[in-house]
Order: structure tokens, then sequence, then C-alpha cells
């Protein structure tokens, strides 16, 4: 199937905005850690029970589940921790508009560690996209209660490492598809090295509160937290992988990193927020240099 990789891309833009909504209020009702941590083991069930039920077939490498562990542990563990904790002090969209850096950077980590080339126009879409996105970052807030609002610069700087951990662990996960692996165990292997490292530490440290408590309690967080499993650790980052091994790294992080344009009209019908015209201007710009780069 010609462009299947650029489907799956969008796919799982589409995805990911959904979910970016729904882990947002997940995580302002019982914590960005607890979301990243319960969503985990529910997802590993998901897919477990699908991969086993219709392919089943566990004949993977060592050298494989190295580089799919080591992209779980970088891209989910750190870095959607990093991304629920900018969602909590910053919102969905603004984080969104942060993960379009992700691109550039997967662009000159895939030209340093992978060989793929940049050119003259990839610079240029990373310099547009960079702009775009500090554009957004700089806008003034309005004036609530007689005080003007600020964008918290610590949500700021967590963003910018979801960005980066995305970033690295796309790049680790390509290594990882080098190999004729199925999309979806190679999805499970991913989310069993990011479990296997974040629960163990997050117990270690007293972090974790109790699911059952907490849950049970809040039936709503609950529900949010089982469709953010669904549309994002199950579906987009199954599609995700597609992505990644059926194009070009740099390829699939630019039709990915659409979510900022891609969920303004979800906040509007879902939250019924409505962005500022430098907002979405911002953010169009920066999915123009993203094009740019895909189009290098």
């Amino acid at each position: 199937m010609p462009y299947v990789g650029e489907i799956a891309a969008l796919a799982t833009a589409l995805c990911w905005s959904l979910t970016s909504i729904v882990f947002t209020n997940a995580s302002k009702r019982i914590g960005a850690l607890q979301v990243n941590l319960y969503r985990l083991p529910l997802a590993l069930i998901l897919l477990a029970g699908t991969y086993f039920v219709l392919w089943g077939d566990t004949d993977v490498s060592l050298q494989t589940i190295f580089w799919l562990t080591a992209s779980g542990i970088i891209g989910l563990a750190v870095g959607d921790t990093f991304l629920f904790q900018a969602m909590v002090q910053i919102g969905a969209r603004l984080s969104m508009v942060l993960l379009s850096l992700a691109p550039p950077i997967t662009a000159v980590l895939a030209y340093i560690l992978l060989g793929e080339r940049i050119g003259l126009l990839g610079i240029a879409g990373i310099i547009i996209t960079v702009g775009g996105v500090a554009w957004v970052v700089a806008e003034r807030m309005p004036v609530q209660a007689g005080k003007r609002q600020y964008i918290s610069p610590k949500g700021i700087l967590w963003g910018v490492l979801a960005s980066l951990g995305q970033a690295v662990g796309l790049i680790l996960a390509k290594k990882g598809l080098e190999s004729d692996i199925h999309a979806m165990l190679a999805t499970l292997i991913r989310m069993s090295g990011a479990t296997v490292v974040l629960w163990p530490l997050s117990i270690l440290s007293r972090r974790v509160q109790n699911p059952v408590t907490i849950l049970f309690r809040d039936s709503k967080a609950f529900k949010l937290l089982l469709i953010g499993v669904i549309f994002g650790p199950y579906l987009g980052v199954t599609l995700s992988l597609v992505a990644v091994k059926y194009t070009y790294t740099g390829i699939a992080a630019t039709l990915m990193s659409t979510m900022p344009v891609l969920m303004i009209p979800m906040l509007i019908v879902i939250e019924k927020e409505h962005p500022t015209w430098r907002a979405t201007v911002g953010a169009s710009i920066a999915v123009a240099g993203i094009a740019i780069i895909f189009l290098r």
C-alpha cells in the first residue's frame, strides 16, 4: 500500500491530539506521574491481549529488544513524564506546540546518528518551526482579575524536554525497527521497557499512590485514563511505529507533529476553548516549518 507510513503518521497525530486533551484533564485530577504510571500497565494488557491472540510470533533478536527497550525508556518513561507535567502547567495546546520542536531535533539527530540528509530546505524548515514555537510562547497572556497571567517557565522547560525525549525515542525506535518485527510487538516491547524502569523508581521514591483508591474514588479520571490509553499508547504509539518503519524518521516526525493545528477544532468542540489568533498563526507557522522539513 503506497504512503502507508505517511497515512499512519497522520492517524497518529489525530490520536495523540485527542489523547493530549484527555490526559491533561486526567492529570489535573490525579497528577501527571500517576497518569503516566497507570496508563503503562493498562496499555500493556490491551497490547499483549491483541497481539498474542491475533499474531503471537515472539521471534525477536536481542539487538532489536535492546533498541526498542531503550526507546521506550527515553520516549515513554522519561519524555512522556515531562509532557504530562507540561500539560498540567501550561495546558494541552501549548504543550503540543512545544512538541513541534521534536521534528527539528529528530532531523538533526537523524543526520548525526543515521546519516539522513537535512539540506538547505531542511535547515530553513527547522528555523521556521522554532520561530513559530517561539512566537507562541512569547505571547502575552490576558489580564484576569486585575493581574496579568504568565506562562510558567517550568512548564516550557518540561515541554522542551518532552520534545527531546520524543526525538531520541524515535531515533532509537528506528534502529530497532530495522529488523522485520510487527509494529504492535515493537510497541509492546517499548511499553514493557518504560514500565520496568518507571514503576520501580516511583515505588522506591514513594511517589506511587494506590490506583484502586484513586481511580475508584474518581470515576471520571478512570474513564479519561481509559480513553487516553486506547487512543494513545495502544493505537497512537503503534501507528507511530508503523510510520517510522515505512517512511523516513524525519517525515514521520513531521506529519505526527501536525497536532498543534489538528487539535484546535478539538479544543473548540470539547473544551470550548478558542485559541487567540496569534496562537493559531504561530502553530500554523510551526507546522509549515515542519512541512518544509518534510518536502526537503
